[in-house]
Formats: structure tokens, C-alpha cells, sequence
């Protein structure tokens, strides 16, 4: 078989699990208030959490469900690659198309979730379901106030660590305006757009950013909005707040407090082995860091320099996030997670 021929299969086969995954889809009745949320940014840990939290019985999951690719109809309703709207503000279409996805009415045209046996009985038989996004931060404040889930669990990870990794992966949950919605890095002008559109944000804000110049000066500006505007609301949170490295460092502890959090008493034998292993979007290559907790932890002090993380750094402590400073563990004492 060449090429070609092994493309166009794989086309068909995609083509035919999304049918199924639709007829599947339509034939269950899912319960809002039974949905998990999984929100953060991009490369904090949001698809290793997900992968923890579809192992409680009855549950599957959706994969990024505010993609422009993979999901049509939020372009169409008008979610963008970050959307933002203050909590009072009205959106019809936007509740519309989230109630949609919070009871299971929406289907992937690529279905993103692994061909194992177990995931595939998961997706047929159970009727509830994990979402993961990493484009749903900036509404948390909105959405909270319109939906009443059974938990939402918020991830946050060092921006350092997520800056690194989003240049070496590419993925920092930016898409092109057109199709075919490729991934693709936000511009200052972006950076700067977005900003200005938040109450919160003044104007001396405003023209630090306008300072920034490097990719990476980008990227923690992006993190920053990301978890900035969460974090905003008043304690304590409507959520169950998860930092990433004390989930890498004391995951069975941190489990069972993110389950007592979303009043799940069982904690499934089969999580100590996710714990234990890197999430499927992993590279390949760092795989064997990721076994490693200290090694996965601290990794991106070795790929950035001092300068670098000084310019990071800047902009994390102007939004008054200083929780991460260059250790690699935030101060967990700033948002009272325990």
C-alpha cells in the first residue's frame, strides 16, 4: 500500500468514526449537572488531569470543543481562539452552543480520543462526560455565573514550564482565522487586542505590553490573561484550583483532594497508572523526563536563559501574579487550595 492509498484510508476510517461518534452522540441523554470542566492553559496538564478524571465509572470525555477545526459550530456561534466577555454581558448563541457541548450535542470531525477498547466502550456506553479546553479560561467568570456543573477543575502550571513548551510543541491554543484552522503563534497586536477588551486591564498595564517584543515575552503575556482573569473573582473559587507541579510531585494526595473537591468518594485503582505515565500528547522525546519529577519539573530553567526568564518573570509580576517566582513550586500559601 503507498502513501496515497494509506492517506485516503485513514480519511475514510476518520470519516467513519466521526458518523458513528454523531449517531452515538445523538442517541444519549447527558445531564449538565453531571459535567466536569477542565480548564487551563495550553501545556499545563489539562489532558493528563482529563485523562485522570474520564477513569471515574460512568464517564467519557470531550476534547477541546472551542477548536474552529474540529468543532464548526463554535466558530459559528462565535468563539474565537481566546474569547472574553464580562460576566454581566449577554451571548445567546455562545450559552446556547456551550449547553450543547456540556450534554454531549456536539460531535468532533476528528475524534482525538485513543483506540483502546476501554475508551471506545467508554465513548458507546457511558452517559457522562469530562470537557477539556484550554479556550475556556477567560469566560470562567461568565460562565459560572450561567451554569451549574457538577465541578469545574482548574490547572495551573509554571509559566516558565508552559512558555517552553509551547514553543517546542507548537500548540499555545491559537488557530488562523481561516481554514483550515491551523495552529499558529499569537502577534503582540493580538496580545495587545485581547487585552484591551478587559475591564481589569488599565491602562499602565496596557503600556507595559506594549513593551514586549520576544516570542517568549508573547507567550507569558498570553498565560498571564489566561489565568489573570480566573483568578480575579473572589475567593474562594468556584472550582477546585490544581497546581500542576504539586499534582507531578504528590499526585495520589493531590487526587484525592481534587475527588473530594468534586464529592467523587472512589478513587479508581486504575488512576495510579496514569499518574505514573505522560499524558497522549507527550513528545515522544520527553517521555523519559516526564518520569522523572524532579528532571520534569524543572527542565525549563535548562532551555531558557536567565534572561529570558527575567523578561517572563516581569510580565507574570506585573498582572500581580507572583505565586511563580524562578523556583520551580509556586507559593501555594497565595490561593489557599487546601
Amino acid at each position: 500500500m503507498d502513501m496515497q492509498q494509506r492517506m485516503r484510508l485513514i480519511q475514510h476510517s476518520l470519516r467513519l468514526i466521526a458518523y458513528i461518534d454523531e449517531v452515538v452522540s445523538r442517541s444519549k441523554k447527558i445531564d449538565v449537572r453531571d459535567s466536569i470542566l477542565v480548564a487551563g492553559s495550553p501545556r499545563s496538564g489539562t489532558t493528563w488531569l482529563m485523562e485522570i478524571l474520564k477513569n471515574i465509572p460512568g464517564y467519557t470525555y470531550l476534547f477541546e470543543p472551542l477548536h474552529a477545526g474540529w468543532f464548526p459550530d463554535s466558530r459559528k456561534a462565535g468563539f474565537r481562539s481566546r474569547t472574553y466577555l464580562s460576566p454581566e454581558m449577554n451571548w445567546p448563541e455562545g450559552e446556547d452552543y456551550l449547553r450543547r457541548v456540556f450534554t454531549g450535542d456536539v460531535v468532533s470531525l476528528l475524534p482525538p480520543y485513543e483506540f483502546k477498547p476501554r475508551d471506545i466502550m467508554n465513548r458507546l456506553l457511558n452517559n457522562k462526560l469530562v470537557v477539556k479546553s484550554v479556550r475556556l479560561n477567560r469566560l470562567l467568570p461568565w460562565f459560572v455565573k450561567r451554569f451549574q456543573l457538577r465541578s469545574i477543575v482548574f490547572i495551573i502550571r509554571h509559566p516558565c514550564a508552559v512558555v517552553v513548551s509551547q514553543l517546542k510543541t507548537g500548540f499555545c491554543g491559537y488557530q488562523t482565522v481561516y481554514p483550515p484552522y491551523a495552529d499558529t503563534f499569537p502577534t503582540v497586536d493580538v496580545v495587545l487586542d485581547e487585552a484591551s477588551k478587559i475591564e481589569s486591564v488599565d491602562h499602565s498595564l496596557l503600556s507595559r505590553l506594549k513593551k514586549i517584543k520576544t516570542r517568549e515575552e508573547v507567550l507569558a503575556a498570553v498565560w498571564c490573561l489566561d489565568n489573570y482573569i480566573p483568578l480575579s473573582l473572589p475567593k474562594p473559587y468556584p472550582w477546585v484550583t490544581v497546581f500542576y507541579e504539586r499534582l507531578t510531585r504528590d499526585g495520589e494526595a493531590e487526587v484525592a483532594r481534587i475527588f473530594r473537591g468534586i464529592g467523587e468518594k472512589e478513587i479508581p485503582e486504575s488512576i495510579s497508572k496514569v499518574l505514573r505515565k505522560p499524558s497522549i500528547l507527550t513528545l515522544r522525546d520527553e517521555r523519559r523526563v516526564v518520569r522523572n519529577k524532579e528532571d520534569q519539573l524543572s527542565k525549563w530553567r535548562k532551555v531558557l536563559s536567565k534572561k529570558e526568564i527575567e523578561r517572563i518573570l516581569r510580565i507574570v509580576s506585573d498582572f500581580g501574579l507572583g505565586f511563580y517566582t524562578e523556583d520551580v513550586e509556586p507559593n501555594y500559601n497565595w490561593i489557599d487550595v487546601w
